[in-house]
């Protein structure tokens, strides 16, 4: 968790479109090469500028200035890019991981290809109303220490899908912290945008009595948007029956279970004599709920 600091701010949303310099896609270090410090994103960026107001020119000569990393929670980036009116801004995002993302995966499946078109808009309405139930509980954790504190109010994005990734947008929330020659890496970090990315990727300890961050209610969530999500009834796994190696079976994101519905099944199988196996072993399907 970053440094609680003292400072209030209020950011508005942010709407600013962002203008980066030309992709390319750069390989994630390998965990020997990572530099001392990686996982403390001030300590990282501030060993190439001291501040962001040192790296503009940089990214206005094309570099690229940013950490991407997770901390017990979904991966979060920061970055300092131009916005469309020539200044510049820390970009702070979390983006939507762990059993969220294989919902909104198997969505995506599940939609087709006429309807994928129509999901943007939709998921990032979804995301939105996500934020505002968990933006308050977010809020009221950090109250605790800093009384005078107020959270931001996130804007939900969506980028092109990346290399290597399953074919499927990327989505998240984010803000942008203006840059001056007094701002600090530090103060380009909000704490509850930070701590967002606990409730984006799944595993929600705390935050487990927030309806919308359950799978049930997530999958609710999404479907009100008209977002075709489906759980398994029996699992409550995330799954589609239209990925396309696997037409017509239900299926989840996970090389290990797939098509097999790790559930709870009435009973155990009484053995055999004489042979080893049992009907059991083959396993049970996903059943939409």
């Amino acid at each position: 968790m970053p440094k609680k600091r003292k400072k209030n701010r209020k950011a508005p949303r942010q709407h600013a479109t962002v203008r980066t310099a030309p992709a390319r896609y750069v390989e994630p270090l390998d965990e020997d090469d990572t530099p001392e410090g990686y996982t403390d994103l001030a300590a990282y960026l501030s060993s190439r500028f001291p501040a962001p107001h040192d790296a503009v020119e940089a990214v206005k000569a094309g570099e690229r200035v940013e950490w991407i990393g997770s901390i017990d929670g979904s991966q979060m980036r920061h970055r300092l890019v131009i916005v469309d009116d020539g200044t510049a801004v820390v970009e702070q995002a979390v983006f939507i991981g762990g059993t969220p993302e294989k919902t909104l995966l198997c969505a995506w499946h599940q939609a087709g290809n006429q309807e994928r078109s129509l999901l943007d808009k939709r998921v990032l309405a979804a995301l939105d109303d996500l934020h505002t139930a968990v933006r308050p509980v977010l809020e009221a954790d950090i109250r605790q220490v800093r009384p005078a504190y107020t959270a931001p109010v996130l804007h939900s994005f969506r980028e092109e899908p990346e290399p290597y990734g399953p074919g499927m947008p990327v989505f998240g929330w984010r803000i942008l912290h203006p840059v001056t020659s007094d701002t600090t890496w530090e103060d380009t970090v909000d704490t509850a945008t930070w701590n967002s990315s606990v409730t984006m990727s799944g595993w929600l300890d705390d935050y487990d009595h927030i309806p919308e961050l359950r799978p049930t209610g997530f999958a609710q969530l999404l479907r009100q948007h008209g977002i075709p999500a489906q759980l398994c009834a029996r699992c409550e796994a995330p799954i589609t029956d239209r990925h396309p190696r696997w037409t017509g079976t239900w299926i989840t994101p996970d090389s290990e279970s797939g098509p097999l519905c790790e559930g709870t099944h009435a009973g155990l199988p009484r053995e055999p004599w004489l042979g080893t196996l049992t009907d059991h072993e083959f396993g049970f399907p996903h059943c939409p709920g």
